[in-house]
């Protein structure tokens, strides 16, 4: 089997609710979407995302370099392409779009194999479960108290097993104060985590999380810069919170930086940024290794798949608004019963786009260099 095409297309899809957390405002997602076509007629579908940036570049990286290295490959040789790729790709830099362009191909040759052999991508990998625990995660910062205890109210008729909500107001009063009315909400039976998003140096932090500490949180979410290992190790030193890292991080490098200084308990590896399923894999079995789990970020559909092949799983965030099934683009919805996500049945990933219902969203990049253009001036 050869691979005979790799073509992409960029859409930009806005959450299905507002999104706001300490750092920035999403009013769209950039979606890159990936389809490898094969000589044997199957075609596998990857993708990647950004929050508003870059989309763009990931696609012509994709079709102006990696689709010439690609035809004529065997889809099925994966850690072979990826390797190759990577270290084509190294050139530019590591991480970012690079990892990005990497991760949608990855997935869709993951997807071909899966399909090769007529059985869905969990079973492909291992299948050490058949479903895993979720949390109802929220990008609610400067929600007001009644919409926030509405959206978590949400989250508890879904039945989720746990509760994140976003902390890093200027007024740390409104940060507990939203803690206890959510906390009250959920009772003593669901786990409640926070989100900084980057917010606090380290010393702000050892503050606010002296505060927080009756609360008996269940972990506390980039409470730091990203690049700053020293300071979560630190951390780490004078809290009890489990401090969980891994959105903002795009190679298992730096994943092995973090674990070798003993700076994070739960890893939060995003199957997209860094790189793919082969290289999600590989963090998670590194990250088994230290002892630590995962509760991957983002791409429920694609991460349940991957949750069920690993020991190490803690549990599967379910955003708020930016699923694909609830932006209502797939063909088949993410299975989710009382707190619980099933992986995909159908043979490959079982992440199938519906292209009419994509179509509303597709964006022609040399249009949108024309619009920033001209936002610019």
């Amino acid at each position: 089997m050869k691979i005979i095409d790799v073509a992409s297309r960029l859409y930009h899809i806005p959450p299905t609710v507002s999104w706001e957390d300490a750092t920035h405002r999403v009013a769209s997602l950039e979606f890159i979407i990936t389809r490898v076509t094969t000589d044997a007629g199957i075609v596998g579908e990857g993708f990647a995302y950004t929050t508003g940036i870059g989309g763009s570049a990931i696609l012509a990286l994709i079709d102006d370099y990696c689709q010439t290295m690609l035809v004529g490959q065997d889809p099925r040789q994966i850690e072979r392409l990826w390797s190759f790729l990577y270290g084509q790709l190294h050139r530019s830099g590591t991480g970012g779009i690079n990892s990005l362009a990497l991760g949608a191909i990855d997935i869709a040759l993951w997807d071909i194999t899966a399909k090769w052999y007529n059985v869905p991508l969990h079973r492909v990998l291992g299948a050490r479960r058949d479903s895993v625990a979720t949390y109802g995660s929220g990008i609610d910062l400067f929600l007001d108290s009644d919409a926030l205890l509405s959206q978590v109210d949400g989250f508890l008729a879904q039945g989720h097993k746990a509760v994140k909500v976003k902390i890093g107001r200027e007024n740390p009063e409104e940060d507990i104060d939203r803690i206890t009315a959510v906390k009250k909400l959920i009772g003593s039976r669901r786990r409640l985590f926070v989100d900084a998003n980057q917010r606090w140096n380290v010393a702000d932090c050892m503050c606010r999380l002296q505060k927080l500490a009756p609360f008996e949180l269940g972990w506390i979410e980039e409470p730091l810069h990203a690049e700053d290992i020293r300071g979560h190790a630190d951390l780490r030193q004078f809290v009890s919170l489990p401090v969980a890292v891994g959105e903002s991080l795009y190679t298992r490098h730096q994943f092995a930086d973090y674990l070798q200084a003993n700076a994070v308990d739960v890893v939060q590896a995003d199957v997209c940024r860094v790189g793919g399923i082969s290289e999600w894999l590989k963090i998670a079995n590194l990250s088994a290794s230290f002892h630590r789990t995962m509760a991957p970020h983002y791409m429920s559909e694609l991460s349940v798949a991957l949750m069920c092949a690993i020991d190490n799983a803690e549990i599967l965030e379910c955003v708020h608004g930016g699923s694909f099934s609830e932006m209502g683009v797939l063909q088949t919805e993410l299975r989710l019963e009382n707190g619980v996500a099933f992986p995909f049945e159908t043979p490959g990933h079982g992440v199938r786009f519906d292209d009419e219902k994509l179509e509303r969203f597709a964006v022609d990049p040399a249009s949108l260099r024309t619009r920033n253009m001209q936002s610019a001036k």
